[in-house]
């Protein structure tokens, strides 16, 4: 259960149209969670010369790699969305859990975890459905929340590209021919219209208008260590082989080891944090970054294209085996709190030094209390990782963009551009010289950052007294069924791998067979309608909904698994279903069932070979009309009720779900 898979187009597309006409909602994200645009205020930025509607997005991360991440990041709002990082070892064996944000963040994961050309279609498949939502304004539900009608401009998006890691993988036709495909999707797209063609009830959507580039602009992403030369390297191939405007991302090593140290252990107190001296020493050192992007700059312009540099990547430091248990490497990355004060400085000394006007974009503990200050700064994007993965999710997002709207209102302008040039008074042109009015307005936003940067170190919310506790726990085992409800575990999940189903609440006493003779079984109980669970195909066991459950376990591992076909079924050992459109396939307790609705048999192999159960029951009741118990296993009928209540809660569901709309059951068994 930590191999992704993606869902297929129709799948996704179904069950945004069903669950967005049922419950105002779109995987699983409720439509009042969702961004609408102010009309009176204009958020827009130029990025490269593009515009977007909002100056936010997600970062180059977990939420960027399968298309239902992507949607969801637009639905709340996210205007400029960098895909995951891509590159040539594309079957990594990533540790899990790989993630864990009890209250800043860590993470072990750095690379896209499908193969190179999943992850292309991946991202034509996350365009496509953004298109479907453009021109539908979700499915007429954006159409409620603006009086004077949708306007399309609100709907401008930007994706920009990661790849990795070095030249050679970069260069090679694999990663090469995703650099191609994002640029010209035309084949893409025409694959993905393909899959339409046979679902009848999604047909009007085949013939979409489709952008004809998804992106031609990127963020390089190199690893910890990288030599300065392949840097330049890659970043001169991307510019002057590939037509890119590139981003640099720089790492917070460069403020260099004793900065990092007085910074993140004297000043916010995070001494549990261990730095290694080393780690600094081969990585990119500060001066060796100055001259790079001054060498960059020049050749950009000579090719008509830009270059900027991404503040900033996470910070190493050993790896504490009760995080990361099963991690090889001897590091582990820090993101959150402490990295946006490191990263916010890296940003003003590297504008100060650097000598001109720069493009800058930011990633570093962004939310809803900083994101302001950011944009006054003149960076685009801005983009978030971390504070997603706390509770509420992408339900996060909007509450950015509204604290940004309330700061324009207190500054008296309706602009982000007038924003950035009124906040400390830089809007006047004096010592503009000839700086174009991204130039100008990029002075502005180094000018703003001399006054809200160096403060940052003297803020208690970034210090590690401040950011030492973790989620709430009570003293209750999560069980598979009747958890406390809430909820919180759904938009935890940065893949939308967990999702809720209504069940029909049952107390049932059960049979407990054996070969010779049959006693009481354990009885089967479902108090409550509302329930969890998990699609396999989207779950990659990161254990990010173990971190905020209140309760003690992990929803991923404990609650009913669904499983998106037969061959993921047959070679998981973990308990859960498979439905094939006909048959309905379980493994449960060591015993694997084959339930057939139109005869109402059920089959069962148990834990040893010579275990056997064969089975008639009144299906869909539960009471057993036949049986033959072989072997030395008994046999409890609760099963049969796990069974039951899988296949009409999620297989026959009222209520959308991916696993409903992937199987599309041929109707009710009789």
């Amino acid at each position: 259960m930590a191999e992704l898979s993606p869902i297929p187009l129709p799948d996704l597309l179904r069950r945004m149209r069903d669950e967005a006409q049922t419950t105002q909602a779109i995987f699983d994200l409720p439509f009042k969670k969702w961004y609408v645009p102010d009309p009176e205020l204009d958020l827009s930025v130029r990025h490269f010369g593009r515009r977007a509607a909002t100056p936010v997005g997600p970062a180059a991360g977990p939420h960027t790699q399968l298309a239902q991440n992507i949607v969801l990041s637009w639905l709340a709002g996210s205007r400029i969305i960098e895909l995951k990082t891509v590159q040539i070892n594309d079957r990594l064996e990533i540790p899990r859990p790989c993630i864990q944000v009890p209250n800043i963040g860590f993470n072990v994961e750095w690379s896209q975890e499908l193969l190179v050309e999943q992850s292309a279609r991946e991202y034509a498949k996350a365009v496509f459905l953004i298109e479907v939502l453009k021109k539908t304004h979700a499915f007429g539900l954006l159409d409620g929340a603006h009086s004077d009608g949708v306007d399309p401009a609100t709907f401008d998006t930007i994706y920009d590209l990661s790849v990795g890691y070095d030249l050679e993988g970069i260069q090679s036709p694999k990663v090469d021919g995703f650099i191609s495909s994002m640029r010209q999707p035309g084949a893409l797209f025409d694959e993905l219209r393909e899959e339409l063609s046979a679902e009848g009830d999604l047909t009007e959507f085949r013939d979409l208008e489709l952008p004809p580039s998804i992106s031609d602009c990127v963020t390089l992403s190199t690893f910890h260590g990288c030599p300065a030369d392949q840097i330049e390297a890659i970043s001169r191939h991307l510019v002057e082989n590939c037509g890119l405007d590139t981003i640099v991302k720089l790492n917070p090593t460069l403020l260099g080891f004793e900065r990092v140290r007085e910074i993140l252990h004297d000043r916010l107190g995070y001494t549990h944090l261990e730095l290694d001296r080393k780690a600094f020493e081969v990585d990119l050192q500060y001066d060796d970054g100055l001259t790079i992007l001054r060498r960059l700059r020049q050749v950009a312009e000579r090719h008509g294209t830009e270059i900027g540099a991404k503040f900033s990547n996470t910070l190493v430091v050993r790896n504490k085996p009760d995080l990361f248990p099963t991690q090889s490497d001897p590091y582990m990355y820090v993101s959150g709190q402490p990295l946006h004060v490191l990263a916010m400085n890296l940003m003003q000394q590297f504008r100060e030094d650097l000598g001109f006007e720069l493009p800058v974009s930011f990633s570093a503990g962004i939310d809803s209390r900083n994101f302001a200050s950011a944009v006054a700064c003149g960076m685009a994007p801005i983009t978030t990782c971390t504070d997603l993965l706390r509770q509420g999710g992408y339900g996060r997002l909007p509450v950015y963009l509204q604290a940004l709207a309330k700061e324009m209102r207190k500054a008296g302008v309706t602009s982000r551009e007038n924003y950035i040039l009124a906040v400390d008074g830089h809007g006047d042109s004096s010592g503009n010289g000839d700086l174009s009015p991204q130039e100008a307005l990029r002075r502005a936003g180094r000018l703003n950052g001399r006054r809200l940067v160096p403060g940052l170190v003297e803020d208690s919310r970034y210090h590690a007294q401040r950011n030492a506790k973790t989620p709430r726990r009570i003293d209750k085992e999560l069980a598979t069924y009747d958890c406390i409800n809430c909820d919180l575990c759904i938009p935890a999940c940065p893949n939308d791998a967990v999702f809720a189903y209504d069940a029909t609440p049952v107390d049932s006493t059960t049979i407990r067979y054996s070969e010779n003779d049959q006693s009481d079984g354990s009885g089967f109980l479902v108090r409550e309608h509302h329930q969890l669970g998990i699609i396999e195909q989207a779950c990659n066991a990161c254990s990010n909904c173990e971190t905020w459950c209140p309760e003690n376990g992990a929803p991923f591992l404990v609650k009913e698994l669904f499983f998106s076909s037969l061959a993921a079924f047959d070679s998981s050992e973990e308990e859960g279903f498979y439905h094939d459109g006909r048959d309905f396939h379980a493994r449960l307790e060591g015993w694997r069932l084959l339930m057939q609705p139109v005869n109402g048999r059920v089959t069962l192999e148990g834990r040893q070979a010579d275990s056997r159960v064969q089975l008639t029951a009144s299906w869909p009741g539960a009471d057993v009309l036949d049986v033959d118990v072989q072997g030395p296993d008994s046999f409890d009928t609760a099963l049969l009720w796990r069974l039951k209540t899988a296949w009409h809660s999620v297989i026959h569901a009222q209520k959308p779900n991916t696993v409903r709309d992937t199987v599309r059951p041929q109707g009710e068994p009789s």
